[in-house]
């Protein structure tokens, strides 16, 4: 007879993978993919190293995971302001806005997501969630030429264009040694948007 997982058993192989996966972001968060190890991150969670390789095989597995689960939160925000309420031009620099400083609130994490070099597996998952960012932009952008508040031009291209903008304005100070800039996130937050901005808008007052 095949051996069949008691709800108690279901429940606690759940709640170590929680544990693992909750130890790994927070290593992440601490100091990047790199310092998430499986030896570390099997001791933030209070687990052996061995357990940890049970429910991932590799620390590529687990990173893989944690990528795209912090990545989809992410989107979700940005899904959201792309379907709420205002112009298109309200809801793109919200979408700028919002971007940049929920990386600048977490900074490691969001070096790591966006820049720290990384495997080629994490790499293609980081390739996967630029392209739902860019699909998001580009509905924005349709909306926006339809209705006459941006200036006409094909819209991949400038969700490409914007998309790389934001996330190249923020690699500095993000980075794990922080390039200042003179008046803080608000100003590299503000700077971006009037960039983008300024390249959509069929007229901008200064």
């Amino acid at each position: 007879m095949a051996y069949r997982r008691t709800k108690r058993v279901e429940a606690r192989l759940a709640a170590n993978r929680r544990r693992i996966l909750k130890a790994a972001r927070e290593l992440i968060a601490q100091g990047g993919f790199q310092q998430a190890h499986i030896e570390n991150v099997a001791a933030e969670a209070g687990l052996a190293p061995g357990t940890v390789y049970r429910y991932f095989p590799s620390k590529t597995d687990l990173m893989a995971e944690v990528f795209r689960t912090v990545s989809q939160r992410e989107v979700a925000v940005i899904e959201d302001i792309a379907n709420g309420p205002g112009t298109a031009a309200q809801r793109m620099e919200s979408l700028i806005r919002t971007f940049a400083s929920r990386a600048l609130q977490r900074p490691r994490m969001a070096y790591a997501l966006l820049a720290e070099p990384v495997d080629p597996r994490i790499e293609e998952e980081r390739i996967v969630f630029r392209e739902l960012y860019a699909r998001i932009y580009r509905r924005v952008l349709d909306e926006g030429m339809r209705t006459g508040e941006f200036v006409d031009m094909e819209p991949s291209v400038a969700a490409a264009c914007f998309q790389g903008a934001q996330v190249q304005s923020l690699i500095g100070p993000l980075a794990p040694t922080p390039r200042r800039v003179e008046g803080g996130t608000d100003r590299i937050i503000d700077e971006t948007v009037r960039f983008c901005l300024r390249a959509l808008l069929r007229s901008v007052a200064d």
